[in-house]
This record gives C-alpha cells, structure tokens and sequence, in this order.
C-alpha cells in the first residue's frame, strides 16, 4: 500500500478510534461502519457480515466478521476494511483488524 493510501486509511482507523461502534443489535454494525468511513471521506459500496469461516453469515447475529467495500473520491480502486464482531455486556463492537486496497 502506498504511503498516500496508508495515510488514508490511517485517517479512517482514526474515526473508528475517536468514536467507536458500540450499538445493541449486530445489524446495526453495519450502518455505524458505513458513518464511520463516510466522516473519513469514503463511501460504503459493500457490506458483507462473515462467519468465523470467513464466509457469509446466516445473519448478522452470527457474524464473525464484517467487512466493508468502498471507493474513496472518483478512483477506481476498492477499499477495503475488516473488523471483527464482538460481544459483551449485551452489547455489540467494532475492532478495527486490517484495511485493504485493490488497484484497477
């Protein structure tokens, strides 16, 4: 990844540091994700809830994972951020695990 598209993503992981996703129903995870990356200039084309074998989820409550496809300005490429689904307290999280990006 280059050093511009780091910084990039650097600024995303930084909207999801300063607030994070805490909702109470995992189908809301998706939603506060797309926010999220929309305040740090991207735009959620995908989102995709995985089950522990990184495949779709029957649904968002068995979510694993969840991972998000964006675009980012009028480039081409696809941007994408992973995060695992976490449970406590009767509440659902977001923890940032990697960030992507595919060259066209």
């Amino acid at each position: 990844m280059s050093v511009e598209m780091s910084l990039l993503h650097g600024k995303a992981k930084e909207e999801f540091d300063k607030n994070p996703c805490v909702v109470d129903a995992p189908d809301q995870l998706a939603e506060c994700a797309k926010s999220r990356l929309a305040a740090a200039g991207f735009e959620a084309k995908d989102v995709l809830y995985l089950d522990a074998n990184v495949d779709p989820a029957e649904s968002p409550d068995k979510a694993r994972f969840l991972r998000v496809e964006a675009s980012y300005g009028g480039s081409a490429d696809k941007h994408i951020f992973t995060f695992a689904v976490l449970k406590s307290a009767g509440k659902y999280k977001l923890l940032w695990l990697q960030s992507a990006v595919e060259t066209k």
